[in-house]
C-alpha cells in the first residue's frame, strides 16, 4: 500500500471517530474530499466554484497538475488548487475560503476535523513563499493556524495558538511552535483535530502530518473572550465552518503562477460524547469516541472511569 493510500485510511479513521453527528444550519456535517477534478471544477479562478470564495486579487486558482512536473508523483489526479503570495495583504474577508460545513464550537458541535494534501509546484526553493491555513468562521475569525514557509531545506510548518488568562481586557500571547519540515519530493497529509469545550482555556488542537500526531496545543478562544482587540465583536468566541487559505505579509511577485498545491480537502463537524459511564464503553475502540484528549488507549479510558 503506498503512503498516500495509507494516510487516506488513517484520515478516514480520524474522521470516523465521532459517535454522534448532528447537522446544524443549512450546511452538511461532512464536506469532501474536494479533489478539484473536472467537470465539478474548472481550471481558473477558484472564486465562485462550488462554494469557494475569493474576492480579492490573490494568486489562487485551480490548475492542471500536469503543468507542474514536480507534482507528477503526488497522486493528485488531474487538477489541484494552487496558491502563491505573488499578491498578499493584511485583509481577511476577501481571502480564499472553502465551502462550509455545519458549525463547530462551544455553541455548536464540539469537534472539528479537517485534512488536506499539500505539496509544492516545483522541486526547488521558492524564496519568500509563505501561506497560512486556518479553521475559520468564514469572515476571518480564525480559531487555529498553521503557516507554511518554503525555506532552503524544505517547507517549514509552524503552529500558533493563543493564551490569555483574562479577565477582560487582557492582551493575548500568541505562541508559535515549529511542527515539521516537509520534503518537497512528496505530497504530505495535513490534519487539524479540534475539541471545543465550554469555558475558557480548555480547547484542544491536535496537528497531524502524514498520519502522525506532531503537536498538541489549544485554540484562539481566549483571544476572542478577553482581548480588547475583540471588543467591537462583543468578545464572542466564534464557531468555525470553513478553512481559510490566507496570503499575508509581503507580496512576492516572482512566485506568480507557482507556490503550493492543495488537494483532497475534507472537513467534518461532529459531536463527541462525554466521559464514559461504564467500562464496557471503553472496549473495542470505544475509548476513541469520548471527548477526552488524554485517552491514548483503552486502559486510559478504564482508569478514568475507575477514578470517578
Amino acid at each position: 500500500m503506498n503512503v498516500r493510500k495509507r494516510v487516506i485510511l488513517l484520515t478516514s479513521l480520524v474522521l470516523g471517530l465521532a459517535a454522534l453527528v448532528t447537522p446544524l444550519g443549512g450546511a452538511a456535517p461532512v464536506v469532501g474530499p474536494i479533489t478539484f477534478e473536472p467537470p465539478t471544477y474548472s481550471v481558473g479562478d477558484i472564486n465562485g466554484q462550488n462554494g469557494w470564495m475569493k474576492t480579492g486579487p490573490f494568486d489562487v486558482q485551480v490548475e492542471a497538475v500536469a503543468d507542474y512536473p514536480a507534482a507528477s508523483g503526488y497522486n493528485f489526479g488531474t487538477q489541484a488548487l494552487r496558491m502563491s503570495n505573488a499578491y498578499a495583504s493584511g485583509s481577511f474577508g476577501d481571502q480564499t475560503f472553502s465551502p462550509a460545513v455545519s458549525p463547530a464550537g462551544e455553541g455548536a458541535a464540539n469537534h472539528f476535523d479537517a485534512s488536506f494534501w499539500f505539496g509544492t509546484t516545483v522541486a526547488t526553493w521558492q524564496p519568500g513563499m509563505v501561506t497560512s491555513v486556518s479553521p475559520d468562521d468564514g469572515q476571518g475569525s480564525r480559531m487555529s493556524y498553521l503557516r507554511f514557509e518554503d525555506q532552503i531545506d524544505g517547507v517549514h510548518v509552524f503552529f500558533v495558538d493563543v493564551t490569555n488568562p483574562g479577565p477582560y481586557p487582557m492582551a493575548s500571547s500568541f505562541n508559535e511552535y515549529p511542527v515539521a519540515t516537509l520534503n518537497r519530493a512528496t505530497a504530505h497529509s495535513i490534519g487539524f483535530s479540534i475539541d471545543f469545550r465550554d469555558g475558557p482555556a480548555n480547547d484542544v488542537v491536535k496537528i497531524y502530518i502524514d498520519g502522525s500526531l506532531e503537536h498538541t496545543g489549544t485554540t484562539w478562544e481566549d483571544y476572542y473572550r478577553y482581548d480588547p482587540e475583540q471588543t467591537a465583536n462583543g468578545n464572542v468566541v466564534p464557531d468555525i465552518s470553513k478553512m481559510l487559505f490566507r496570503e499575508s505579509g509581503a507580496s512576492v511577485p516572482t512566485n506568480l503562477n507557482f507556490g503550493f498545491l492543495v488537494d483532497g480537502l475534507s472537513m467534518e463537524s461532529s459531536t463527541l460524547v462525554g466521559p464514559p459511564t461504564s467500562k464496557e464503553q471503553c472496549k473495542n475502540g470505544g475509548w476513541r469516541n469520548f471527548n477526552n484528549p488524554t485517552f491514548r488507549n483503552q486502559g486510559d479510558c478504564v482508569s478514568y472511569f475507575n477514578h470517578q
